[in-house]
């Protein structure tokens, strides 16, 4: 029973987990190029696809909640997480953190919290 339930965690939050530290992890490199057409189109797919993990987690661990609270907690995480981590940037050579950022990450995290929520009652569930 305990096993299933870790494994249960490891496969609904794991993803998670795994893609924020990603995000930490590209977040530390001193010498990243933003691609052609500025880093404000990475920001928003990159973390649109956190959003998209964060409400497939919510939604499977949290089944009792309405879609507007699994999206708005999809908001404020991502946006939780998007300021954590400009506000890590400043302190790494070579990298700045801007509001306009976490705005992007903002957009980005609800736009994947909407597409998974549209997937997923598109779906019958």
């Amino acid at each position: 029973m305990v096993v299933a339930m870790k494994r249960g965690w490891f496969l609904t939050w794991g993803p998670v987990v795994g893609y924020c530290l990603l995000i930490f992890f590209l977040s530390i490199q001193t010498t990243m190029i933003a691609p052609a057409g500025g880093d404000k189109v990475l920001h928003v797919f990159e973390y649109s696809v956190l959003g998209w993990l964060w409400a497939r987690a919510a939604r499977t661990t949290w089944f009792t909640w309405t879609r507007r609270g699994v999206l708005l907690s999809t908001i404020f995480f991502t946006g939780i997480y998007g300021a954590s981590d400009e506000w890590h940037q400043l302190y790494v050579p070579g990298r700045f953190g801007t509001v306009s950022d976490v705005i992007a990450d903002v957009c980005g995290g609800a736009l994947g919290g909407i597409s998974y929520l549209v997937w997923w009652w598109s779906n019958g569930k």
